[in-house]
């Protein structure tokens, strides 16, 4: 067997990865190193400014571009780079730029990185909205999903010729609810791996963790329903736990209620969480809404941290038989079961061994990314065929190209009359 041919890759990023503070930059750095490692060139391009410092250890090995939106100096640097393949961080970067790579790179194979898929996000926080008492977001009705914003990014994911989503969940909500075809679509999950002192036991382990990027709607959600709605109980039941916080980019109104409620301890934030997660007992993250896999649960799970959830958060994770997770359905469940996971030694251990095994068996990315880059240089040699299978692609690309490109034309001459060089 012939060894798979080097591509040069294209990353069109949404924004610079920061592993560190977001699961999406974790994700998006994996792909990056796994391309890598399979033995292509890669090329990443944003329109951000870096908001931190991005560390030589993430995109060591890439060649980086700033670009600039409805600029015609992006058509320059694809006619440069000419790349096999172009990656689109999330479809509204597909939407921005992806008429320009057709344009230019008409063979180019292109994939669309979901990291979760947007409109199953946003619906459900609009329900969560709609119902702040409910416990979380996994009544939410089908027929909510059917809306504009599930119309872009399905169009997204028709025009581009492979679609990787995170979660088991979110692929079968595709093909069941839409009837997207499963030759158009890659499960790829986030990667993880056994920490070290994972193994720590229940006694050298105390305190309860919440943590996550206080930025994100989902995570600010989290933490004040969970220190006013859910805490207060638990802490009366246990006066000696503490609840301690971390996460960065924390806000007025969080830190007010931390200061404010019992028990809960404001945290500095740490470069290495790893090491920290094996110093707690239990993690809490009652996520009311949100899509795709929720890092800070891997991280936990891959730390021996034992992590109770709600079925949102869950999501994407083989809960079967309580395997791996805890899983509450309401807030007297969450409330009991965080008190006996945390009181308990054998209960705690059992879920502590369930939680690394489920990391061992479903996260290890090796086999999944060489996996995905055979789909794509099979697709890459079939590209002609692949797209006549998936003509729908086709038409909504002539649509959407046309209606893209003389609106991103004239936002580009536009700007070159307030901005002339």
């Amino acid at each position: 067997m012939t060894a798979p041919s080097r591509a040069r890759i294209l990353f069109i990023g949404h924004q610079w990865p920061e592993p560190k503070l977001t699961a999406a930059g974790w994700r998006t750095c994996e792909l990056i190193q796994g391309f890598i490692n399979q033995g292509n060139a890669v090329d990443f391009a944003c329109v951000v400014n870096p908001v931190l410092q991005v560390e030589d250890a993430v995109l060591s090995g890439v060649t980086c571009h700033m670009i600039t939106l409805n600029d015609d100096g992006f058509d320059l640097l694809l006619q440069e780079i000419q790349p096999q393949m172009v990656v689109f961080d999330r479809f509204i970067t597909e939407e921005q730029y992806g008429w320009r790579v057709r344009l230019q790179c008409p063979d180019a194979v292109k994939v669309l990185d979901t990291q979760d898929l947007h409109f199953l996000r946003k619906t459900r926080a609009a329900y969560i909205d709609k119902y702040p008492s409910a416990f979380d977001a996994s009544g939410c009705p089908t027929q909510f999903f059917y809306g504009p914003l599930a119309m872009r990014e399905l169009a997204s994911i028709w025009r581009c010729d492979q679609t990787l989503l995170i979660s088991e969940f979110e692929y079968g909500f595709l093909t069941d609810h839409f009837s997207i075809p499963e030759t158009l679509l890659t499960y790829l999950p986030l990667g993880s791996s056994v920490a070290p002192q994972a193994d720590r036991p229940w006694k050298n382990r105390q305190h309860f963790l919440w943590v996550g990027n206080r930025k994100q709607p989902p995570n600010h959600d989290s933490l004040m329903y969970l220190g006013q709605r859910l805490w207060p109980s638990i802490h009366r039941e246990l006066p000696e736990a503490e609840l301690h916080v971390i996460g960065a980019n924390k806000n007025t109104l969080q830190t007010q209620m931390i200061a404010q409620t019992k028990g809960m301890v404001e945290m500095d934030w740490v470069d290495d969480l790893q090491g920290l997660m094996t110093q707690y007992r239990v993690n809490l993250a009652p996520v009311r809404f949100g899509a795709g896999l929720k890092g800070k649960i891997i991280s936990a799970l891959s730390c021996g941290l034992v992590t109770l959830t709600s079925p949102i958060g869950a999501e994407g994770l083989d809960c079967k038989q309580n395997n791996g997770v805890n899983v509450a359905l309401d807030p007297q469940a969450f409330i009991e079961a965080s008190v006996r996971l945390y009181r308990e030694k054998e209960h705690w251990q059992r879920a502590n061994e369930s939680g690394l095994s489920l990391i061992q068996a479903r996260f290890s990315i090796g086999h999944y990314m060489g996996q995905l880059m055979e789909d794509l240089n099979r697709i890459k040699d079939t590209l002609t065929t692949h797209r006549q299978q998936h003509f729908m692609g086709q038409i909504l690309q002539h649509q959407s190209l046309n209606a893209s490109k003389y609106m991103g034309r004239w936002l580009t001459l536009k700007n070159a009359q307030i901005n002339p060089k």
